[in-house]
């Protein structure tokens, strides 16, 4: 019988096996062990969680809690929800407890505290789990129920699926972002549900963990299981800078399998934008959609609240101020973020081009708060999702774009890519 050649996801999975394997390959299932499960404030939603919690946790040294959502908490009904969650926080001795005003948004708080080291296995409550792939690190967005399971016994299960390689060659040019990458992406990959996506590539090299990591959230939105990057000296220099030492990344075998593979030139990517109520299939260089004016501009979320974002905002913002006709909500992503941003000026810049910055949170994305949008609204966005009601009314139209190109937008009062358009 041949040698099977796994790839890094299945080198990931194969390495979290329960049950002794010879190998992992798709079409297989796979009881696992994972490394860190983290919970949301979401999780207060759900009644089966609140009312009949896990009595004890595997171990309460691998279970972060994490409040992103409702930061601050909106309503008295979800305040009193989180306040049970802070009880069984207490409960089971949990001293990975993000508060509000402490942390941030999950997936970008695991990268800075070293939940995501690379070779390891995440669960999350959260959909964009997938996240964790720019760290070489598997993860995956599971139902509470299932969360439950791993939270008393650390073991859970996938279904093996086969994976895209994607080779990211070349540098991005200059005034183009991550985001736009991922968008020329999914226009040629389209769904891609129940398969992997591995990145590899000269480009990579060009991309920082920011840059990544925004690639691999969105990922989601192309119903990946899996979107993972190699381990290489971008990501070995961020570890080390963070002293987060204590890991075994994974690489793919000589000769590993893929279902397919395609390269992706990033040197000739545009900005580009998702247009209104979906982003397969509707994806469109900004250059050509036209004159589409705006009322609302949104920077955030786990894709895009990151300094590099808040970075790329304040740039545009320096000495110029918003369009009259535009909104302006601007979220970094963590608490950390918020602080390195408002010492290097970031925060003050923003500000004073009249847009508003608020407390780190999932908030606006969700429209949960914080940026919650009415109906008939044309709203611009760096956040993930753009399905009818996703930000709030389902009247309101959502453009989804990279965080320079939302806040190029909000000057002009219209969608643009260029500040000279």
């Amino acid at each position: 019988m041949d040698v099977v050649k796994m790839n890094i996801i299945e080198n990931i999975l194969f390495n979290h096996s329960v049950e002794p394997v010879k190998y992992v390959s798709p079409g297989d299932i796979v009881t696992v062990n994972v490394d860190r499960v983290i919970m949301v404030d979401m999780a207060a939603l759900h009644p089966e969680f609140l009312d009949n919690p896990p009595v004890k946790p595997f171990d309460p040294e691998k279970i972060s809690l994490v409040f992103d959502h409702y930061v601050p908490a909106p309503n008295i009904e979800i305040a009193n929800r989180v306040n049970r969650l802070r009880k069984v926080v207490d409960r089971w001795g949990i001293k990975d407890f993000y508060d509000v005003g402490r942390g941030g948004i999950s997936h970008v708080l695991g990268g800075e505290k070293g939940w995501f080291r690379p070779g390891s296995l995440i669960a999350n409550t959260d959909s964009h789990t997938i996240a964790t792939g720019a760290f070489n690190t598997l993860g995956r967005g599971l139902g509470t129920p299932e969360v439950m399971n791993i939270i008393a016994t650390g073991k859970t299960w996938f279904p093996v699926g086969e994976t895209l390689k994607i080779n990211l060659e070349n540098r991005i040019k200059p005034h183009t972002s991550a985001k736009d990458v991922f968008f020329y992406m999914a226009s040629k990959i389209g769904d891609i549900p129940n398969k992997n996506i591995e990145f590899s590539g000269n480009g990579i090299e060009y991309l920082n963990i920011d840059q990544r990591s925004s690639i691999s959230t969105m990922c989601a939105e192309v119903s990946a299981e899996f979107a993972v990057f190699p381990e290489d000296k971008i990501l070995k220099q961020y570890m080390n800078e963070r002293g987060y030492m204590d890991y075994h990344a994974a690489v793919p075998d000589t000769n590993a399998e893929y279902i397919d593979e395609m390269s992706i030139d990033m040197g000739k990517i545009e900005p580009m934008v998702a247009m209104p109520d979906r982003i397969i299939g509707n994806i469109k260089p900004i250059s050509e959609i036209g004159r589409v004016e705006i009322d609302v501009a949104v920077v955030g979320s786990c894709a895009n609240g990151r300094l590099s974002d808040i970075r790329d905002v304040a740039e545009v913002l320096n000495g110029r101020k918003i369009s009259d006709r535009t909104r302006f909500v601007v979220t970094p992503a963590s608490k950390a973020i918020y602080e390195e941003a408002s010492r290097l000026g970031y925060i003050s810049t923003i500000m004073e081009a009249n847009a508003m910055v608020t407390n780190p949170t999932c908030g606006a994305c969700l429209g949960g708060h914080m940026g919650v949008v009415g109906n008939g609204d044309n709203v611009i966005s760096s956040t993930t999702r753009n399905f009818k009601g996703r930000m709030g009314g389902s009247g309101a139209k959502i453009y989804l774009a990279s965080a320079r190109s939302v806040a190029i937008s909000a000057l002009k009062g219209h969608i643009a890519g260029d500040l000279n358009e």
